[in-house]
């Protein structure tokens, strides 16, 4: 396209090349030219993720990015993993939790429901040991690799299986947890470890005492499970 001011002429370059706003399989933000809608490697991609993919026609706003949708049962993109809780000889506390982690090194997300609990607040953590023989008594100390201080899940410093604590009330208490330091796969990976419920609050590590150092003084574990892939 050309142009005229003040009697010099310039020649405008139309932009050949539209960007566009693309969230890809794994969930990531990219960007693409709108000529790669048809780039078949990027189609069969989409398409063994999710089985389906929505096409808009021509001219429309829509024809701006791509939507993928996921049909009804298909699996989740990502990992997945699941918890059953067992209690100990006493406590009566059980429950199911799923973790999912939708792309690699990105938040863990717990969700589920927790039955037996007496009403306040109760410590999750992560356990160094997959083993819940004996009460619950052998899952060892809270999942540090690396080596640090126990503490709240939002500190700076803390062991990798301190998750927090959940409120409980009346009735089944209903888990969600969003975790950006534990994973499931690599070095952070909880998979194999145990996950356990414990009887008191935790303090996160703020009552300066060795005990609250290494446990957050939220007592005796009643209620743990093997932490394994879903799929």
């Amino acid at each position: 396209m050309y142009t005229t001011v003040f009697g010099v002429s310039f020649v405008i370059l139309e932009l050949l090349t539209i960007k566009c706003s693309y969230v890809d399989c794994l969930g990531h933000n990219l960007f693409i030219s709108l000529r790669s809608l048809n780039n078949n490697l990027l189609r069969m991609r989409c398409m063994q993720q999710f089985g389906h993919q929505q096409v808009f026609p021509p001219g429309s706003r829509s024809e701006k990015q791509i939507d993928l949708v996921v049909p009804a049962g298909a699996p989740v993109p990502g990992l997945q993993a699941v918890v059953h809780l067992q209690p100990d000889e006493e406590s009566g506390v059980s429950g199911d939790l799923i973790f999912t982690q939708v792309v690699p090194n990105g938040p863990v997300t717990i969700q589920g429901n927790i039955t037996g609990l007496a009403p306040g607040l109760h410590g999750v953590h992560v356990h160094q040991s997959g083993s819940v023989k004996g009460d619950c008594k052998e899952i060892g100390p809270h999942f540090n690799a690396f080596y640090g201080r126990h503490g709240g899940p939002r500190d700076p410093v803390r062991h990798l299986g301190d998750l927090g604590n959940v409120k409980a009330e009346e009735g089944t208490l209903e888990v969600k947890i969003i975790d950006h330091l534990i994973s499931l796969a690599g070095p952070r990976s909880i998979v194999g470890r145990s996950l356990g419920i414990s009887k008191a609050e935790d303090d996160y590590g703020r009552a300066n005492t060795e005990e609250s150092g290494l446990t957050g003084t939220s007592g005796p574990t009643i209620a743990c499970g093997i932490i394994g892939y879903l799929r």
